[in-house]
């Protein structure tokens, strides 16, 4: 699985309704695509000083939600592009194979 990046967490801020209401920043954006890319990890010990809060008894589990949406809509998307790839080569034989018989 490739790395998400920062711009693209804060690109997909943007499709979010909540976004409208509650403004999200670069850090958050830091934090969500670290947990991301470290598989939800629960260690924040582990996490660099620069992303870690600075209230030592800080919770993230609105980080952590966020990630899991994130990786849920990318399944979704992946799903979609898998089913949109199968019915175009589906539609690409069944236009190959009329072509075929009418020769």
């Amino acid at each position: 699985m490739k790395k998400t990046t920062v711009k693209e967490i804060k690109k997909w801020f943007k499709t979010l309704e909540e976004n409208r209401y509650k403004k999200r920043y670069v850090s958050d954006a830091r934090r969500i695509a670290w947990f991301v890319n470290n598989n939800l990890l629960e260690d924040y010990k582990t996490m660099p000083i620069s992303l870690q809060k600075k209230w030592n008894k800080a919770q993230y589990g609105r980080e952590r939600y966020l990630a899991k949406e994130y990786l849920k809509s990318l399944d979704l998307k992946e799903l979609t592009t898998i089913k949109l790839r199968k019915m175009i080569k589906e539609e690409l034989w069944r236009l190959y194979a009329t072509k075929e018989k009418t020769k």
